[in-house]
């Protein structure tokens, strides 16, 4: 199964790193001609890893040092895009997703979370797809009820998330029946389907606003 692309992206924050240490540390100064997209796709984790190992103070990879060396052309050579980034998925919080455009691949790895620790690649975890793919959704339906309410003149309520669930084809795992201004939390269930014998079921959550125009914000269920 293939995930659809965000439709934008972190800002990248230039960080300044001693930059012999990372050369050295990572090999980034030879030849990479015969790399394959997974030697890539560790490459740019362990450049992401040294990164904020030689911050100060030193701290664990993040989501940001992520896509800071997704953004460096002599790093990320395969032109690999982080689908999933870290954080991005509650139940896989340490999982990096990377997509190749030639091959239409999906490599995974998991990032360390200590200080200077060994990412490492992995196979996709077919839950953690599907899940990302469900907070799509779940997201989409969120904002359509957020700003169907707002031009209503009122804050969003369970009653609009129901309506633009049935809009967009979402199933709610529980009709949520929060009134407008009280805000409230949404569980989304999604039926994944990868390949003929591999068919289950995901949930996502959603906190709706108290406030009309407010942000909904993916949450754990």
């Amino acid at each position: 199964m293939k995930l659809l692309r965000r439709d934008t992206w972190p800002q990248r924050v230039m960080i300044y790193v001693p930059a012999l240490a990372v050369v050295v540390l990572l090999g980034v100064a030879s030849a990479v001609g015969a790399a394959t997209s997974s030697s890539v796709a560790l490459r740019i984790a362990e450049y992401a890893v040294a990164t904020a190992s030689h911050d100060n103070p030193a701290h664990v990879v993040t989501a940001v040092d992520v896509s800071n060396a997704v953004g460096i052309s002599t790093v990320n050579t395969a032109d690999l895009e982080p689908l999933i980034n870290l954080g991005d998925v509650y139940q896989y919080p340490r999982l990096v997703l990377f997509f190749e455009q030639k091959t239409f691949a999906d490599i995974c790895l998991n990032l360390p979370g200590t200080v200077g620790g060994t990412p490492k690649i992995i196979r996709c975890p077919h839950e953690a797809q599907g899940l990302w793919s469900g907070r799509a959704g779940a997201l989409g339906v969120s904002n359509r009820a957020i700003a169907d309410a707002a031009a209503s003149g009122h804050a969003v309520s369970g009653a609009d998330v129901v309506t633009a669930a049935k809009i967009y084809g979402v199933t709610l795992r529980h009709k949520p029946t929060f009134l407008a201004g009280q805000g409230g939390k949404v569980e989304f269930s999604t039926l994944v389907e990868m390949g003929l014998n591999t068919r289950f079921t995901v949930h996502n959550c959603v906190q709706f606003p108290k406030t009309a125009y407010g942000i909904p914000v993916a949450v754990a269920c």
